[in-house]
């Protein structure tokens, strides 16, 4: 029969997003249009073209904070159980958005976590807009290699259990093909919950790493909890390669207290964020706002006197309904969770908001192509791109 959320007439889409007011709420710096209104008016705008195949976009909205496991198994249950969604939109961390592909069948579109195990484990598609988690460290990894910028170096190469895989398996054999001299190898076990342990263990591998006689860090993993290390030590080598896109985020030096002084040691390498100007002068970043303005629903957006955050999210999730409409235009007529993900393979070079390299394609699920190096620019109290977007697909 037909799958579920689909009728002749209409398409139900399901939406777990934040809305800018609850971040401000825990007190994240937070601006720009509620989630809410955004899709309300991209759905009108869309279902005014006649909708996606001969269907109307239904949408059912479920306001999501990623705060944990709990709140994510909810947002899941209610879409998938109780909404009978055909496919989720989401912003689900870790591995709960495998509660939607793995447990309920619901295809999920997120705005990142795609991995090689998570996609295995997917009985539904499981695609994803972000670069996926294996392939953005390799990723960055050749980008530093390719630049020269590990030439000659005496690396201390740092990971966390979660990326242990990707980093035995794919970086180490690449700077081992370059001929990059790793000095020591520093991995940090899983302490769970156990802060403390963690810490210290953590203050351990600085020493060693400092001991090692290595003038850089190449750090797989979360950018975080090393750097706090290396402050709680006072000592910094010559150059931190972090290959995390939390790095790039204000709030996250904001909030885990990482001085200036120290970022202005660390360069990295992680999926490509576009610069204000660049995303102010991309046309479809141009329709996606002139849809919300038009749509009537919430404050109009300016989007010249946006930050370049506020406008990047506005973007990202613009990227994600566009691609659901691609996906679901291409699977055809007969929709179900196996055609669209034949459609959404099917597109292979992929046109979106903010994304200036982007494909799908069969075994490929995650979007995202571009890598980009980035350096601490003290005047702007960030980090900016040292240059063009990097392509990641050789």
């Amino acid at each position: 029969g037909p799958a579920r959320g689909v009728t002749d007439t209409s398409v139900k889409l399901g939406v777990a997003a934040t809305d800018p007011a609850a971040l401000k709420a825990l007190g994240v710096p937070s601006e720009g249009p509620a989630s809410k209104d955004l899709y309300t008016a991209w759905v009108a705008a869309q279902n005014k073209r006649g909708g996606v195949q001969g269907r109307q976009v239904e949408l059912a909205f479920r306001p999501f904070l990623p705060t944990g496991p709990a709140e994510a198994q909810a947002a899941c249950v209610e879409l998938s159980e109780d909404k009978k969604v055909f496919l989720a939109i989401g912003i689900l961390t870790g591995d709960t958005p495998l509660c939607f592909t793995e447990t309920h069948n619901t295809p999920y579109l997120g705005q990142w976590g795609q991995s090689a195990e998570r996609d295995r484990r997917s009985k539904a598609p499981f695609v994803a807009l972000e670069m996926a988690d294996d392939r953005q460290r390799a990723a960055a990894v050749e980008a530093l290699i390719d630049q020269k910028l590990l030439t000659g170096k005496k690396v201390a190469l740092y990971w966390e259990a979660q990326d242990a895989a990707v980093t035995k398996n794919t970086v180490k054999p690449l700077l081992d093909a370059a001929g990059i001299e790793v000095v020591v190898q520093t991995p940090l076990d899983d302490y769970g919950k156990d802060q403390a342990a963690g810490d210290q263990a953590l203050d351990t591998l600085v020493q060693k790493i400092r001991s090692s006689g290595a003038d850089t860090i190449l750090n797989t993993s979360n950018f975080s909890n090393l750097m706090i290390a290396l402050q709680r030590a006072d000592w910094l080598p010559g150059q931190v390669y972090a290959t995390s896109a939390q790095a790039l985020s204000p709030a996250v030096a904001k909030t885990t207290g990482i001085k200036p002084a120290t970022m202005e040691k660390v360069t990295v390498a992680a999926p490509y964020i576009p610069t204000k100007d660049e995303l102010a002068a991309d046309p479809a970043v141009k329709t996606c706002v002139d849809e919300y303005n038009a749509g009537g629903v919430g404050e109009k957006f300016d989007m010249a006197a946006a930050s370049r955050e506020a406008l990047s999210s506005v973007a990202n999730s613009c990227a994600a309904f566009r691609l659901f409409v691609q996906a679901t235009d291409a699977a055809g007529r007969d929709l179900n969770a196996a055609s669209w993900q034949r459609g959404a393979e099917s597109l292979s070079k992929l046109q979106l908001p903010g994304m200036p390299l982007a494909s799908l394609a069969a075994g490929k699920h995650s979007a995202g192509d571009a890598v980009g190096v980035y350096r601490w620019d003290a005047a702007q109290n960030q980090m900016v791109p040292a240059g063009p977007p990097i392509s990641a697909t050789k």
